[in-house]
């Protein structure tokens, strides 16, 4: 294929990315089953930047977490500095985390907080079942060669019932041509990456990202 073939298919997928994600903020599904409250849960969608190339990678998170219902931008805080780290050792330079990588999650809205905890509610089976055409539609849509899949519950919708973060983090699987990463949540409230032994499968993480990438390269 040619170069400029390539950028016109590139910038079609871009396109069609774009107008996906204008469906996702338009949804109210979860809303109108009476799951979510819209002054407090509205879809997170971002776009691609507008001169970067189509992103090959996908992540897949859990779902958005307050600051970016505030900024409209995931991972935005702390935790998001944290993934720049672990995908700089992992071969993406921080400039390009928001161009190469392009960012999702199994549902698309704020869940709010679990009742007593400082974490957030996870989504119910009937929320990400009502979500999860919006993830289908973005995969066909990307065409992703790598999926990071970021947290537990990201890492079952794609791998099935994995008994625990630790039985597959710091390992991969490839499915039809897709490279399918897991790794644990960022997130400070977390206690996971407490562990010297869970932080050594997080750098194994990306020595398999890095090498994916290398690869592609080539």
């Amino acid at each position: 294929m040619s170069t400029r073939v390539e950028v016109a298919a590139s910038e079609k997928a871009k396109r069609r990315l774009v107008t996906l994600n204008a469906e996702i903020r338009e949804c109210r599904l979860c809303h109108a089953a009476g799951y979510l409250n819209e002054a407090d849960s509205v879809p997170i969608a971002r776009d691609p930047e507008p001169d970067a190339p189509m992103p090959r990678i996908l992540l897949v998170g859990q779902a958005p977490g307050l600051r970016a219902t505030i900024t409209d931008r995931p991972f935005a805080g702390a935790a998001g500095n944290k993934l720049r780290d672990w995908f700089e050792a992992g071969g993406i330079p921080r400039e390009d985390f928001w161009r190469r990588i392009h960012f999702a999650a199994v549902t698309r809205c704020y869940p709010g907080r679990l009742p007593g905890a400082k974490g957030d509610r996870v989504p119910s089976p009937s929320e990400q079942a009502l979500c999860h055409p919006w993830l289908n539609g973005l995969i066909d849509v990307i065409r992703p060669r790598i999926v990071l899949l970021v947290g537990l519950l990201a890492v079952r919708t794609f791998l099935g019932p994995v008994k625990s973060l630790a039985a597959v983090v710091g390992e991969a699987t490839e499915r039809d041509g897709v490279l399918y990463i897991p790794l644990p949540h960022p997130s400070g409230v977390s206690r996971w990456l407490n562990e010297p032994a869970n932080v050594h499968a997080v750098a194994r993480a990306m020595a398999i990202l890095r090498s994916a990438l290398r690869e592609q390269r080539a």
